[in-house]
C-alpha cells in the first residue's frame, strides 16, 4: 500500500514538473521571438527549434500521464532528443555564442531560460523521473537526424538568400562573421555530429548504468523479502 501511494505521489510530481517545463518553454520561446529586433531571424535559431520541441514533447507527456499512458515509444524518442539537444544548446551557447551579442529587457530572462534553465530542468527530469531503458547504438543516429537536416536546410537557404543562422554555417567571411569556406563549414558540421554521437553514447551508457544499479537493488530487495518470509 505504501509503495502504491509512493508511486502515485511520484507520478504527481512528475506531472507537475512536465507541465512546468512545457509552460516555461512555450512562454520563453514566444517572448524571445516577439521581443527580438528581428523575429524572423530568431525563428531560424536551433535554440528556438529545440526548446519548442521540448515544450511540445513535455506538453504531450503531461497529457499522457493524465491519461495514464505515459509509457510511449514516440514520447521516449523525443524525450531522449530533448536531453541531447538541450545539452548542445547549453554547451554551444556557453562556450561559443554567449559573447556574441547583448540582450536587453525581457530577452535577458528568456535568454537565460532557453539556454540554461530549461536544459537543466530537462536533465533533472531525466535523472529523477524517467524510467531508464537499454538502447542500441543505432538510436544515436536517429537522434542525429534533425540536427543534420537543420544544417543541410540552413546551407541551402544560405545559397539562396545569403542568410546563415550561425557563423559556423557561413562559408563566407572570417570569424566571427563566417568560417571562410565550405570545407570549414563541413568540418564544423562533422565536429558537431561527433559531439552529438558522443552525447548519444553517454546517454545510452548512463541509461545502462542506472538500469543495472536498479536491477541490482531490486534483486537484493527480493532476496531480503524472501529470507524474511522463510524466517517467518
Amino acid at each position: 500500500m505504501a509503495s502504491m501511494n509512493g508511486k502515485k505521489m511520484r507520478l504527481k510530481f512528475k506531472l507537475v514538473f512536465h507541465i512546468l517545463i512545457a509552460l516555461i518553454g512555450f512562454i520563453s520561446v514566444i517572448l524571445h521571438v516577439v521581443y527580438s529586433p528581428d523575429p524572423l531571424v530568431s525563428l531560424t535559431k536551433f535554440t528556438i527549434h529545440s526548446n519548442l520541441l521540448v515544450s511540445i514533447t513535455f506538453m504531450f507527456s503531461s497529457f499522457a500521464i493524465l491519461s495514464r499512458r505515459d509509457r510511449n515509444s514516440i514520447l521516449e524518442y523525443f524525450k531522449n532528443c530533448s536531453i541531447i539537444y538541450m545539452s548542445i544548446c547549453i554547451l554551444t551557447y556557453h562556450f561559443l555564442l554567449s559573447s556574441g551579442g547583448e540582450y536587453t529587457g525581457t530577452r535577458i530572462i528568456t535568454n537565460f531560460t532557453l539556454h540554461y534553465l530549461i536544459p537543466i530542468l530537462v536533465f533533472i527530469n531525466w535523472f529523477v523521473f524517467e524510467i531508464k531503458e537499454k538502447y542500441s547504438l543505432n538510436f544515436i543516429f536517429y537522434w542525429m537526424i534533425y540536427p543534420f537536416l537543420y544544417s543541410v536546410v540552413s546551407l541551402v537557404r544560405g545559397l539562396i538568400d545569403g542568410f546563415y543562422p550561425y557563423f559556423f554555417l557561413n562559408p563566407n567571411g572570417e570569424i566571427p562573421v563566417g568560417v571562410g569556406s565550405y570545407t570549414n563549414v563541413a568540418l564544423f558540421i562533422i565536429a558537431y555530429l561527433c559531439v552529438y554521437f558522443i552525447l548519444g553514447f553517454l546517454l545510452i551508457t548512463l541509461n545502462g548504468v542506472f538500469l543495472k544499479i536498479k536491477n541490482n537493488i531490486d534483486t537484493t530487495s527480493k532476496h531480503v523479502v524472501e529470507r524474511a518470509e522463510v524466517q517467518n
